[in-house]
């Protein structure tokens, strides 16, 4: 595979005003800190992480919805973060989002039809057969095209999502950055789009970056994951590797503290790992390791020097970990059979056929 987008050291600070004594002064918040990671032609790649961690700013990073403070984002060999907005527009089509709500996400004020032939406008394709395309990706998408003239507020959560999919299809992207797009829909509906997402991905040769709370989703859909804290990510690698043999002390206890459904089944539940504190504030980030302040194995060397990402067991993978003492640690989540309709993480992703029936709803 040829290597589609390169992060390097991408950086977004935010500057607010704190009270301080009875002085206001200007602090930044440290959303984003120094994140790398490269991403192949028809790759996924899934970022994870606690509320806060800076998974959203990365998303709108890369779109250049947010401008960078510093680092570069390389797509097909150009320099994003340097681009001036007028020279942006030749690649927006070629790198798409899909966002996290479909509520606030579409126009109320446009219909189906409008919404999906804007883009196909903006950037000039399927030029006098617009409805005909919008008719297209409404079918790709398992939505009727007789539905073109209705409105956002005539369709249900999961409709809304596939719509905000259709959207990001209409352009014939390259990479769609999806930021937590099944978190605000019904479980039965998650399958629905996920298993859309999939089909797509495979039919289409579609790279994207896949932005998730559900880990049993992550394991379902992406290639390789990362796994970020405070702005920071502290571990990466296949998923398999991710999954199976955790080295980072936070991945560890975010694996473990994923619902074992086993348990009703009589099987005794896997280990829990429990953290101890709350999560610093991004304004005033721990000096060394971030997670030294809730980490079990946190010694001196931790709070004086950070420590580089990069790979630290001979394990024979390309897994990287930002940590000083790594340990391999198995059995953290539970597998369930793919028989009972659920992903291997065993958070309720279905990996059956999506029924046609459902869809047309």
């Amino acid at each position: 595979m040829s290597q589609l987008l390169e992060v390097t050291d991408l950086v977004k600070y935010f500057p607010v005003r704190e009270v301080q004594g009875l002085r206001m002064t200007n602090v930044n918040v440290q959303a984003v800190d120094g994140v790398s990671f490269s991403l192949d032609t028809g790759q996924t790649l899934g970022l994870v992480g606690e509320s806060g961690c800076g998974k959203s700013t990365t998303s709108r990073l890369l779109t250049r919805l947010l401008e960078p403070t510093s680092g570069s984002i390389v797509f097909e060999g150009t320099d994003l973060a340097q681009l001036p907005e007028p020279r942006l527009r030749p690649f927006r089509r070629d790198l798409q989002m899909i966002f996290q709500d479909p509520y606030s996400s579409l126009n109320p004020r446009h219909t189906v039809g409008t919404i999906l032939s804007t883009p196909l406008r903006v950037h000039g394709l399927a030029k006098g057969r617009e409805k005909q395309r919008v008719e297209e990706l409404l079918e790709l998408v398992g939505l009727n095209p007789e539905h073109i003239n209705r409105y956002p507020n005539e369709f249900s959560g999961g409709q809304r999502q596939r719509i905000g999919i259709a959207r990001a299809l209409a352009v014939e992207p390259k990479l769609i950055v999806a930021d937590e797009p099944v978190s605000a829909l019904d479980v039965s509906i998650q399958a629905q789009v996920m298993n859309l997402l999939g089909n797509l991905r495979q039919e289409l040769g579609i790279a994207f970056i896949f932005i998730a709370h559900d880990l049993g989703v992550v394991r379902h859909f992406c290639d390789r994951v990362a796994v970020m804290y405070l702005g920071k990510i502290v571990e990466m690698g296949d998923k398999e590797d991710i999954y199976n043999a955790p080295q980072h002390p936070y991945t560890q206890a975010l694996l473990s503290a994923a619902p074992d459904i086993n348990v009703v089944r009589g099987i005794p539940p896997k280990e829990r790992i429990r953290l101890v504190g709350d999560v610093p504030s991004p304004v005033n980030p721990p000096s060394g390791c971030r997670f030294r302040t809730r980490c079990w194995k946190a010694q001196e060397i931790c709070a004086t020097q950070e420590p580089p990402l990069e790979p630290k067991l001979d394990s024979g993978s390309e897994q990287v970990i930002a940590c000083h003492f790594p340990e391999i640690k198995q059995d953290l989540i539970a597998d369930v059979a793919n028989s009972d309709g659920l992903s291997s993480g065993g958070l309720g992703v279905s990996t059956q056929p999506e029924d046609p029936r459902l869809s047309a709803r």
